[in-house]
């Protein structure tokens, strides 16, 4: 069907013929490469953050669950740590007066975060804070994923629900570039970009590569298209809608035609493009062609860009062997290398952004070495949360929670400030200035059977924004 024929037999088209049209991608494919397939764009403009401390957010989700006693949470001198391991006092003290410690090195010499202790010591405008007794519960890694990518502590919830990132592709709609989440494939557990039974648009999924990248290519105008030419197809689709809605004014078609115009506006421009292609941009450390090195680079030319959700997956943390080497590797490469030196650079950018690092649990804290094996085993009940705060000067670095003097104790075995999922969610899209459970649901998503926060509405999430200073 050419476009002649739709324009002029439109008033003939039905509903249902219409939609199947723009499904096909014969619509928006029209405009450029069919960017419905890559991006659910709906009708409405999204909400507008009311009280935001951040402009953007970055999630670094450790899949397979990483261990809180050699990162985040370390118990040097007790049967829970290795021997002779270093650790870094950050200068700073926790919610209960006793200074904050993160993992500095072991006893190979591998290192955790001394460049980024560095970093968060001396930079004020970069600060680290600690959510030290978070817990769900489950030692399952599927659910654990699910708890993570959904903030809910139950499965029936956590299936209804969007993802945190569909949750955000719905929240800042109209913001940025026109491309509100996207996540970056890799690693992220399940349940990472899902809408559940809700009618939330799903996050941009992309890969992380330079060069020939489909996301890339649909996110320009068509080759050998300029735009002048662009924009007479532009006119003609805008005939198209316009007499088709004078007589059928239906939602579902003016969603395609809004899809129709973020479609034009974002391919026109190619700053999206841009920002998705990194050819020729340095790599963060470790730098070459290593996958997570790239998808951090990736992450970054997002946020610098202007899109407010970023979600990013590193892998390897299923630890029961081998644990010291994906300490070293996964945190001590890429975090206190690779987050180092991103933390910096968006530093100059002068975005407020948070960075957000959890896995679907912890690790068991008393196991390490037993039977001569360098590993350790999942453990829901208290692990950790870490978060980068850039740009924000209001952010207080310390931690909250404590889990005991070997780590042992769990939300419900006595560890202080247990912080469930839900409060966790609810500091998360409150700190992006996103007020859910207000009176009237302003903030609340359109799930199928009634709106609703992405979070449960009664949570203590006021805690950790007091804690963290967000107030």
């Amino acid at each position: 069907m050419t476009a002649h024929q739709n324009c002029s037999t439109c008033g003939d088209v039905s509903r249902r013929g219409f939609l199947k049209l723009s499904g096909t991608g014969v619509a928006l494919g029209f405009m450029g490469a069919s960017m419905h397939q890559l991006m659910f764009m709906k009708s409405a403009l999204g909400v507008q953050p009311e009280n935001a401390f951040y402009d953007a957010f970055l999630s670094i989700f450790f899949n397979g669950g990483p261990s809180q006693t050699d990162t985040w949470d370390p118990k040097p001198g007790t049967r829970s740590s290795y021997p002779n391991f270093q650790t870094i006092n950050l200068g700073v003290n926790d919610r209960y007066g006793q200074p904050v410690r993160i993992g500095g090195q072991f006893a190979n010499g591998s290192a955790i975060f001394p460049q980024l202790g560095n970093l968060v010591m001396n930079d004020p405008a970069v600060k680290l804070g600690l959510v030290r007794a978070f817990w769900h519960g489950s030692n399952n890694h599927q659910t654990g994923q699910n708890y993570m990518n959904g903030w809910w502590r139950s499965q029936a919830l956590v299936m209804q629900y969007p993802s945190m990132a569909s949750a955000m592709a719905y929240y800042f709609q109209g913001h940025g570039l026109g491309i509100p989440s996207v996540v970056i494939n890799g690693a992220n557990g399940d349940r990472v970009n899902n809408a559940g039974e809700s009618r939330c648009p799903t996050a941009l999924q992309v890969n992380a590569n330079a060069g020939n990248n489909p996301v890339i290519q649909a996110l320009r105008r068509p080759a050998n298209v300029d735009q002048a030419r662009y924009d007479r197809r532009k006119a003609l689709l805008d005939r198209l809608n316009q007499r088709f809605l004078e007589s059928r004014p239906d939602m579902m078609v003016r969603a395609m035609e809004k899809a129709t115009e973020d479609a034009y506006d974002v391919t026109s421009t190619g700053q999206a493009a841009s920002a998705f292609d990194l050819t020729g941009k340095t790599i963060l450390p470790p730098g070459g062609n290593n996958a997570v090195a790239m998808r951090m680079t990736l992450a970054q030319e997002l946020i610098t860009a202007g899109i407010p959700y970023v979600a990013l997956g590193i892998g390897g943390n299923d630890s029961h062997a081998n644990n010291v080497n994906a300490i070293s590797t996964n945190w001590g490469v890429s975090i206190n290398q690779g987050l180092t030196a991103m933390a910096q650079n968006l530093k100059a950018t002068g975005k407020r952004v948070l960075v957000a690092m959890y896995g679907d649990f912890g690790r068991t804290p008393a196991t390490v070495n037993s039977g001569a094996r360098d590993g350790r085993d999942h453990w829901g009940g208290g692990f950790s949360v870490a978060l980068l705060s850039i740009n924000q000067p209001k952010f207080r670095m310390t931690a909250i929670g404590d889990t005991g003097p070997e780590g042992l104790q769990q939300w419900n075995t006595g560890a202080q400030d247990p912080i469930a999922p839900a409060d966790m969610g609810a500091f998360f899209y409150r700190s992006l200035g996103l007020q859910i459970g207000q009176a009237g649901g302003k903030f609340d998503l359109p799930l199928t059977s009634r709106p609703a926060p992405p979070v449960d509405r009664v949570n203590n999430s006021q805690l950790l924004m007091d804690t963290f200073g967000l107030v």
